[in-house]
């Protein structure tokens, strides 16, 4: 009898009316670089070095990974119409299976238990399942005949142990237990009928759903540094250090024209004359001047992609946590679960979103740095 004893009881719970690099999400995140700093963006050749050994690697290796979203998007289909297929064939057995139990009066109607539950006062949208099967229990245990108290024991029993359930049940209520027999005998059940998994499979969909909106909201929110490099271009032409360099180059040139009035050639008919230590030694005043502007301006720069990224990381950090905890619970049954399923299509909406991450980066490398002055430099003479 435990081959459809057990279904019978619980399926007054079923029928309530209630290649690339990564393989995963969490590898990319484990492989985020950190936020470009000062010293990366203040000048091209640092903004060069740091795009050249962080973080265009990175890119390349999530947009590799991206490229594996269609072919998969094509298997999960295929499962998840396999898993569809399997839950209609079992809704329709639990469905006979519950329509044979009411016929034999162990189970109240659909509309028996829509009267209960509305005449209980309990909001069933905020209701958990334990409540709703508290409120039921006493209309269940009428059908069998026994007490609300004996009903609930029965089964919790069943959950734990099928077999100690039939014994009692053949022990304690023979009359039950042949009413229960009688009406369940022949019926074609399904072992997959009930997952433990299928309450945290909603929950981690739930909050996949709740990220997503949270996502696109961070997305829309964020206007991005384009618009900003302009205005700092004209804040370095008004600022102190900005006209305190246009004056010392130009008063070097207007030295450097009498300096260079005073050479002359020499027998071969050209020379490449170096600039004197004077020329030198304002060009590391004008650079010192640009450095000091520089380190100001990057660091009020890197506020708000910094920002961006701190959000974006703590939003995939907790994405790349439910898709390890939803393939842990995959991997504890059958894999064909289609909640499972629904809860990775979900994620591969995400790993098309990976590519957010690399924004901040490339936000906080297009800062307008003003360039540094050559120190050191010659004029040629002559001819040749």
């Amino acid at each position: 009898m435990k081959r459809f004893l057990l279904p019978a009881l619980m399926s007054i719970v079923l029928v309530m009316p209630i290649n690339a690099q990564y393989a995963t999400i969490a590898d990319a995140m484990r492989s985020l670089p950190v936020m470009p700093t000062v010293d990366q963006i203040i000048t091209p050749e640092a903004k060069q070095a740091a795009d050249k050994s962080v973080y265009a690697p990175y890119k390349q290796a999530v947009e590799q990974y991206m490229l594996t979203i269609d072919k998969e998007n094509i298997e999960l289909n295929a499962r998840m119409e396999r898993a569809r297929t399997k839950q209609v064939q079992r809704n329709q057995q639990t469905m006979q299976q519950y329509n044979r139990n009411v016929s034999a009066g162990l189970m109240p109607s659909q509309e028996e238990m829509m009267q209960v539950l509305m005449s209980s006062g309990v909001n069933l949208e905020k209701a958990s399942d334990e409540q709703i099967m508290d409120i039921m229990a006493g209309t269940f245990a009428k059908k069998w005949g026994i007490s609300k108290e004996e009903y609930i024991k029965i089964i919790n029993m069943a959950q734990r142990n099928p077999k100690q359930t039939e014994t009692y049940l053949q022990t304690n209520h023979p009359d039950l237990y042949k009413r229960l027999y009688a009406a369940n005998y022949g019926c074609k059940v399904s072992d997959e009928a009930l997952d433990s998994r299928d309450e945290r499979f909603g929950q981690i969909g739930e909050e996949l759903s709740s990220l997503l909106e949270k996502l696109t909201n961070a997305i829309q929110n964020y206007p991005g540094m384009n618009n900003n490099i302009e205005s700092y271009e004209e804040k370095w032409r008004v600022s102190a250090e900005g006209k305190q360099v246009n004056d010392i180059e130009e008063q070097l040139w207007k030295r450097v024209e009498q300096w260079e009035s005073g050479l002359s050639v020499g027998s071969s008919g050209f020379a490449d004359v170096p600039y004197p230590g004077w020329w030198t030694a304002e060009r590391k005043k004008e650079n010192a001047l640009i450095d000091q502007w520089n380190r100001r301006n990057a660091e009020q720069w890197l506020k708000q992609p910094v920002a961006y990224h701190q959000e974006l990381k703590a939003i995939f950090e907790r994405i790349a946590a439910l898709e390890t905890e939803n393939e842990q619970l995959g991997a504890q049954g059958n894999s064909d679960n289609a909640i499972y399923l629904g809860n990775k299509q979900r994620l591969l909406t995400f790993r098309g979103q990976l590519l957010q991450l690399i924004m901040p980066y490339s936000d906080a490398l297009d800062f307008p740095c003003v360039e540094k002055y050559e120190e050191s430099g010659s004029i040629h003479l002559g001819k040749g």
